[in-house]
């Protein structure tokens, strides 16, 4: 629904819209705005438009479609307003709201005949040959869940918010002077001379003291805290966990191999090399030559044709033109074939290869049938077994002995944060629908029975938490190596940051990137002219980025390729460009328009926002979504 919608408002002023629109922006800021006392019908008020029940309902599903579709999972509706479904809904309504109420005030609408014909010239309402298809418009309104009335109506407000929108941002925005700048700017190229400041040049710091340890934990403590940790025990219920091979008999194999026995079956091939003429007189030409004793090689020369671009390969039948299969399939090796018809013209062929059809035996393919046949009845069978599983555990049954009783593998895990990590700190990368059932996981206190979550195309995964330990701050003595190691990483990476705060003090100073670079024994390296978002080999992106960040004179520094290791930067030459010779691309030009075009749009709702007075009704609001859900 939302591409039919797209479709009433034009250009980049549309795509503007709608990123501003489903984003949450000026709502919470809006002085005018107060909680309760709107329309007790509405969950919303701007003015005197109102926004119903239903037209929030419609677009928190629609927000609320776009985030699962994107995760690829269903919500709860606290999880929902984790990912700011609730609140990008209220602010997308307020929003359209806003816009509604300067158009009603402002007198804007559209007649019946401009809407009808904006209908019909919309593409996603009209069949293959452009024309308003009346059951593709049906369809659409099917698929949008809504009333036709409703969705013309909808249809109707997309329009008449486009021309508000337009009135206040259409066409280029930005002068051409704006423009020419841009263009100088981006096209700028600097070369940038560069060392690295590594452990060796800065020294190694001295050895941690206690108190330098304590201190050091102390203001790190969150850093060295234990997290919320859970046991957890895991059944998983996949078809292979109980595919039973042994119980597919020969009898079931011969069966399946014959109705299937077409997959087992390699059709004939035959290497085809064909010549298509670009004309008759070409292709009567070339019989001629044959007549006269030339060969098919005189042929493709006489043509220029290349093997290689006659050879059609080693193929099928079924793959040929339809014109040329029978000849190509019923000729003799190394027969070059009379003129045929093919779909781009007169064509010659000759076969030069050819492999006989063949059947794999079933004493070749038997135990991979077996196999098969059990994980299809398998899968039939799952439906079944998860409906046990989980009448088991309505019964009070738990998970481990639940597996036992169907002979199913439990998996305890003694301890696993929120990041799949054990009390170790090691990744325990085997969780099945690791993301989904730990972030569940931590929502289930002991003792509550969870639902079954979906694993790969036709399993199932249970958990029970068994046991929670809390999060808390591990004592020093808990992290003393790994304090000391990371004491010392800070320190020597604080060494080289303040030696190449030094020598950069000496370069703003005057001195040369090359003879400090003799002072360290190390090579000055130097780039190639880069814009603004150039790189090169050992120079990343963010290091050109602070290179252009100043002027000729800039000195930057930067983080090096390993940890802690710093790059000192200069500009070695610049090349500018003038404003007036750059020809920007369009598609440049467009964006910095958008951009443009999103703070005057961004702007206008607030300010429509301000004039107006907003109200909203969270009571209304609840108790909306506590029925939808």
């Amino acid at each position: 629904m939302l591409e039919a919608l797209r479709s009433f408002v034009s250009g980049w002023v549309a795509k503007v819209l709608l990123v501003l629109l489903i984003g949450s922006f000026a709502l919470w800021g809006v002085s005018g705005s107060i909680l309760g006392g709107a329309h007790s019908n509405s969950v919303a008020q701007v003015g005197e438009t109102n926004v119903s029940v239903r037209d929030y309902l419609t677009a928190y599903n629609r927000n609320m479609n776009d985030v699962q579709r994107r995760i690829g999972r269903r919500l709860t509706r606290d999880q929902a307003r984790v990912f700011g479904v609730e609140a990008r809904t209220l602010s997308n309504v307020v929003s359209f709201a806003a816009l509604d109420e300067y158009a009603r005030i402002n007198g804007l609408a559209l007649s019946d005949q401009t809407l009808a014909r904006m209908l019909a010239e919309n593409r996603e309402f009209q069949d293959s040959s452009g024309k308003f298809n009346r059951d593709t418009f049906i369809n659409a309104v099917r698929q949008a869940q809504m009333r036709e009335s409703d969705f013309i109506e909808l249809q109707n407000e997309s329009a008449v918010r486009s021309q508000v929108t337009q009135s206040f941002a259409t066409g280029p925005i930005l002068p051409k002077a704006f423009t020419a700048a841009l263009g100088a700017y981006s096209n700028e190229e600097r070369k940038f001379a560069h060392l690295t400041i590594k452990a060796a040049h800065a020294g190694a710091p001295a050895s941690s003291t206690q108190e330098q340890l304590k201190t050091y934990f102390e203001e790190n403590l969150k850093k060295y805290a234990a997290p919320e940790f859970r046991k957890l025990s895991i059944l998983t219920l996949e078809p292979k966990d109980i595919a039973d091979e042994a119980s597919v008999t020969d009898e079931d194999v011969a069966g399946d191999y014959e109705a299937r026995k077409s997959a087992y079956e390699t059709p004939e091939k035959r290497r085809v090399q064909q010549i298509v003429f670009k004309s008759q007189k070409e292709a009567d030409a070339a019989i001629k030559a044959l007549g006269e004793g030339a060969v098919f090689e005189t042929i493709l020369s006489d043509n220029k044709v290349t093997l290689a671009d006659a050879d059609l390969g080693l193929i099928e039948k079924a793959r040929l033109p339809k014109a040329i299969q029978d000849t190509a399939f019923g000729s003799e090796l190394n027969t070059v074939s009379g003129l045929l018809k093919g779909p781009f013209g007169p064509t010659m062929i000759r076969v030069t290869e050819m492999t006989p059809a063949s059947v794999t035996p079933i004493d070749d393919v038997k135990d991979d049938i077996r196999k098969d046949i059990a994980l299809r009845r398998a899968v039939e069978a799952v439906i079944s077994m998860q409906e046990t599983v989980e009448d088991s555990r309505a019964g009070g049954v738990s998970l481990e002995e639940t597996g036992k009783r169907l002979k199913l593998n439990v998996r305890t895990i003694d301890a696993v944060d929120r990041s799949a990590l054990d009390s170790g700190g090691n990744i325990i990368n085997d969780i099945p629908s690791s993301a989904e059932l730990l972030e569940q996981a931590f929502n289930t206190e002991v003792g509550a029975q969870a639902s079954p979550l979906d694993f790969g195309d036709t399993g199932y995964v249970w958990y029970d938490v068994l046991e929670i330990t809390e999060a808390r701050d591990r004592t020093q003595d808990e992290v003393t190596e790994r304090l000391k190691t990371d004491w010392t990483a800070d320190e020597q990476a604080r060494l080289i940051l303040e030696k190449a705060e030094a020598l950069k003090a000496r370069l703003d100073k005057g001195a040369k990137l090359a003879d400090i670079a003799t002072e360290l024994g190390v090579l000055e390296q130097s780039t190639g002219l880069l814009k603004r978002n150039g790189s090169a080999e050992g120079f990343p992106t963010s290091a050109t980025r602070a290179g252009f960040a100043g002027d000729t004179k800039n000195v930057a520094i930067v983080d090096g390729a390993s940890a802690g290791e710093k790059m000192i930067i200069t500009v070695a030459e610049a090349k500018g460009v003038e404003a007036q010779v750059v020809k920007v691309p369009d598609e440049q030009v467009d964006l910095a328009n958008e951009g443009a075009a999103d703070d005057i749009l961004s702007q206008m709702i607030a300010n429509l926002q301000q004039k107006y007075a907003v109200t909203q009704n969270p009571t209304l609001i609840n108790q909306a979504l506590t029925q939808g859900h």
